[in-house]
């Protein structure tokens, strides 16, 4: 598909456009030049640009609870989302095997492309476009979020839980397998076991089991 229409759809227009078609370069597909450098610049920037939202828009706001609200807008199940959102699997150069894996498997992949195209965006237009960039991108999150919300999730929650019960945190045994990443952990002698499309969704929806299971039999 054109790299054009893809412009449109993120708002940015490149001065050079082989900085946005290397951003969609998976190594699979090629495995000296493609995103991962860009991936790596991109994910800094966006931290550091949440970050200075962050603190500029929640002055009162303490150093923990800003990084938990940073750590729920730039999570990967909020980019991969964004990267779906964007059609950015019609325009990623993939290896055949890879093209073939099933959207759940794709999720880290479409989760680096969108930090491979914020860096691309920074080494095109500079800093003050990509802080718009950023900030356009993830309108909607900064909008919605509260510092009177809840950042936590099941996973932490299990382990603030279990620390509090002087109990042991439990070994997550996460493996990949056809429809994602299976996780289990054990937890007085009761196992529980769940899946996701990536490793961190497999471990959160294994860690709300155990949860629902302790809150119901009163811990």
């Amino acid at each position: 598909m054109s790299l054009k229409k893809l412009e449109s759809q993120i708002c940015y227009e490149y001065k050079d456009i082989n900085l946005l078609e290397l951003a969609l370069v998976h190594k699979s597909s090629n495995n000296k030049n493609n995103n991962e450098r860009l991936e790596f610049l991109g994910d800094s920037i966006l931290n550091l640009v949440i970050s200075d939202y962050l603190y500029s828009n929640f002055t009162h706001v303490n150093e923990g609870l800003l990084t938990r609200m940073r750590s729920f807008i730039v999570k990967g199940d909020t980019l991969a989302k964004k990267a779906s959102e964007l059609g950015l699997l019609n325009f990623i150069k993939l290896s055949k095997g890879t093209a073939n894996l099933s959207d759940q498997r794709k999720h880290s992949i479409l989760e680096g492309s969108i930090e491979s195209i914020i860096g691309s965006v920074y080494l095109d237009g500079g800093w003050t476009k990509v802080n718009r960039f950023v900030l356009n991108l993830f309108k909607k999150e900064l909008s919605n979020i509260k510092s009177d919300q809840e950042f936590r999730d099941s996973k932490t929650e299990l382990q603030e839980l279990l620390q509090s019960k002087k109990m042991n945190i439990p070994n997550y045994v996460t493996y990949e397998s056809k429809n994602g990443f299976n996780c289990e952990i054990v937890i007085n002698s009761h196992k529980f076991i769940a899946n996701g499309a990536s490793k961190r969704i497999a471990e959160i929806a294994t860690a709300k089991k155990a949860l629902m299971h302790l809150k119901s039999d009163n811990g």
